[in-house]
């Protein structure tokens, strides 16, 4: 992952454009939500902590399919414009929880490459304790990303869990939100202070992130029964906040 940082003299807050991406269309069909966590973020994370992570981040996702009609409706195989020799469809969480059926686990990620989504934008505020004026390091930032991307993807194999090796109760299925993290667009990072600490005191590995995310599916259908690629929750809630001055590609 290759940063570049822009920030005045002065000024605690910076905002590092990781990858950007230039096709997203603003007045498009996209659904816009966000995570939270709060905890230890290691720069060296191992799956232990990872996974640790990932587990914080499935009962938002699996809120966030319940609340929102256009997922928890939505069917399985989506809406084509040819159905011929179509199977009969079922619900997409049932699906997807079949096809991610790996290592004791059954995933349901939203973002999937079935989905031919053209646009996924991540943009984290990442809090952490250093005083004003300090450096964050770049290489340190790079590996604190890697750890949060590594867990909001599914894991690739049994040594991913961490020695979870079975799902909570609450867990099954496990939500996420990326079937691959390569399927991500965009990505910014904007760091400032931790003013309160998680613990009773502050520790320099303590971390306040808010991870704002953003989907817009390459073409939208329209499907009575919701078996449609269909993000949108009404008014297009997208603001683009942010002026990129950045342009990396590589993640």
């Amino acid at each position: 992952m290759c940063i570049d940082s822009q920030y005045s003299q002065g000024i605690v807050g910076r905002r590092y454009v990781v990858m950007d991406d230039p096709y997203f269309d603003p007045k498009g069909n996209s659904m816009e939500f966000r995570l939270t966590y709060e905890g230890k973020l290691l720069s060296n994370g191992n799956l232990q902590h990872k996974h640790e992570i990932r587990k914080k981040f499935h009962p938002q996702m699996r809120r966030l399919w319940e609340i929102t009609p256009s997922l928890n409706q939505m069917r399985n195989p989506v809406l084509d414009l040819v159905e011929v020799n179509r199977a009969p469809d079922r619900s997409r969480i049932e699906y997807l929880s079949e096809q991610f059926s790996r290592n004791n686990y059954q995933f349901v990620p939203l973002v999937t490459r079935d989905l031919n989504i053209s646009f996924c934008g991540i943009e984290i505020l990442f809090l952490r304790p250093d005083p004003p004026g300090s450096l964050l390091n770049k290489s340190d930032i790079d590996n604190r990303l890697k750890t949060v991307f590594d867990a909001l993807r599914m894991t690739e194999g049994k040594a991913e869990l961490g020695g979870f090796d079975f799902p909570g109760e609450d867990e099954r299925p496990f939500y996420c939100l990326l079937e691959d993290d390569a399927l991500v667009t965009k990505v910014s990072v904007e760091t400032d202070m931790l003013l309160e600490p998680i613990g009773a005191d502050f520790d320099k590995n303590d971390a306040r992130l808010i991870i704002t995310v953003t989907i817009q599916p390459s073409i939208t259908r329209l499907d009575l029964r919701f078996n449609s690629v269909n993000f949108s929750n009404g008014p297009e809630r997208f603001s683009n906040r942010f002026e990129t001055t950045t342009f990396d590609r590589k993640l």
